[in-house]
């Protein structure tokens, strides 16, 4: 358990009907590796569960887990927002039930009263924030901005590294080679196609979300690498853009959650002042590549995520979501 809960939820602190799908559709609003939404829903009173679904998780890409894991972290986060601005406090706890490991959060509501300042403010943000893979603007992220940014990952007990124009190209060297594996490996491709591209509804990222593809070399990740399309448009990509690495102290389950409420809290943060984000994970699908980043930010931290940020050039599709009815298991 990562947090000790003193005092126990209100025993009236009991969702509605309206309530559960507000806080269950805030959730759907998280990312997720391939938009897989590997997240499921038990809801006991005043006592939300968010449990892994294993039929939605990557084996070949995400073997260990660390990528769901930030999934539910994030769609955790998602839920804490919307029940605050419905009025409830919150608490959160990981790996509370050591009969029951599927359940990776708990979230514990006190009684229902005013909108709790600070997180209720982020909910207007939810359904606003989106994966972003097109081109940026050639403009900086000013100071102050960068700086929030950095104190929404530090209250979730997380860190922002701001990678300099040497260390991006640095960084841009082992994405290329990293894609370059990837192109080759069977299995993850073969894992890849079955969320990636086409028409879809509900989950993966579909064609028109996937952004243009690079016209020149860009420091950007084609998820449809190894699958060509006829129906994608070319554009050029900002020449310098700006990546933050997003870590952990720690490296398990724990820290894995942890970074998942950080990249959320950052994202809304983000989405307040207009930025738009992609990830550049591939480098941390494979242990080589990710021991090499772990070096560009120092050597002490664990990178959980890579994320290219900044305003963007044109407008882009938006993956789909699942419906909240579909991830819920029980409600008491």
């Amino acid at each position: 358990m990562a947090e000790v809960i003193r005092g126990g939820p209100a025993a009236n602190a009991v969702l509605t009907d309206d309530e559960i799908r507000i806080v269950l559709a805030a959730a759907a609003h998280a990312p997720s590796m391939h938009n897989t939404q590997p997240w499921r829903f038990e809801i006991h009173g005043p006592v939300i569960d968010v449990l892994l679904d294993e039929e939605r998780t990557l084996p070949v890409a995400d073997p260990a887990g660390r990528g769901a894991r930030i999934g539910l972290g994030a769609a955790a986060f998602n839920v804490r927002v919307a029940a605050a601005m419905l009025g409830y406090e919150s608490r959160l706890a990981v790996d509370p039930d050591p009969a029951r490991p599927e359940v990776v959060a708990r979230l514990f509501l006190a009684d229902r009263q005013a909108p709790v300042a600070g997180l209720s403010t982020l909910y207007g943000e939810v359904s606003a924030r989106h994966t972003y893979r097109g081109p940026l603007l050639g403009r900086l992220i000013p100071p102050r901005v960068q700086h929030q940014l950095d104190d929404a990952a530090r209250q979730e007990n997380a860190q922002l590294h701001w990678l300099d124009p040497a260390t991006t190209q640095q960084l841009d060297a082992l994405l290329k080679q990293t894609d370059s594996a990837d192109s080759i490996d069977e299995d993850r491709l073969h894992e890849r196609l079955h969320w990636i591209g086409g028409d879809r509804s509900g989950d993966g990222v579909h064609e028109n979300a996937l952004g243009p593809l690079p016209a020149l070399p860009a420091v950007v990740r084609d998820l449809a690498l190894g699958f060509d399309s006829a129906h994608r448009s070319q554009a050029v990509y900002e020449r310098q853009p700006t990546i933050a690495v997003l870590s952990t102290a720690g490296e398990d389950g724990t820290a894995w959650v942890t970074a998942g409420l950080a990249l959320q809290r950052m994202l809304l943060v983000a989405t307040s002042y207009d930025l738009t984000a992609s990830f550049l994970n591939q480098v941390l699908e494979r242990p080589v590549p990710r021991f090499a980043v772990r070096e560009l930010i120092g050597g002490h931290a664990w990178p959980q995520m890579v994320i290219r940020i900044g305003y963007p050039a044109q407008p882009a599709g938006h993956t789909s979501r699942l419906d909240w009815r579909d991830s819920l298991d029980r409600w008491f």
